[in-house]
């Protein structure tokens, strides 16, 4: 169960960017780019803290089940995704923010083409 849960919030998190990007593409006015930024980054902080909790829960069931009875310790690890998580969302979403301006400038060259 945790490693599925890991899978659907990495790959919720995958998808988040270019989610909001087509919303902002489709219609303007209801995805302003205070709302796909802040949606971006507090959306990626969470999956990304998700993601590694529930790896983390499935790595000690998986040591705890194998006999090696520990308990798996807070490391530098967990602290930095937890204060830096979104970043890693900021990150994902520079590529994505590159295809769309692509995209965009391109909708505008062929709209003045014809």
């Amino acid at each position: 169960m945790n490693e599925a849960s890991c899978v659907v919030y990495v790959a919720v998190f995958l998808a988040l960017p270019p989610v909001l990007l087509a919303a902002r593409a489709l219609d303007k006015g209801r995805m302003p780019w205070a709302l796909l930024l802040g949606v971006s980054v507090i959306g990626g902080w969470l999956l990304v803290n998700l993601a590694y909790m529930f790896y983390v829960n499935g790595l000690a069931v998986r040591m705890s089940v194998n006999g090696l009875h520990g308990e798996i310790a807070r490391s530098a690890r967990d602290d930095f995704l937890f204060r830096f998580g979104w970043v890693l969302g900021l990150a994902y979403l520079l590529p994505w923010l590159f295809l769309y301006c692509i995209f965009v400038v391109a909708r505008w060259m062929f709209a003045t083409a014809r």
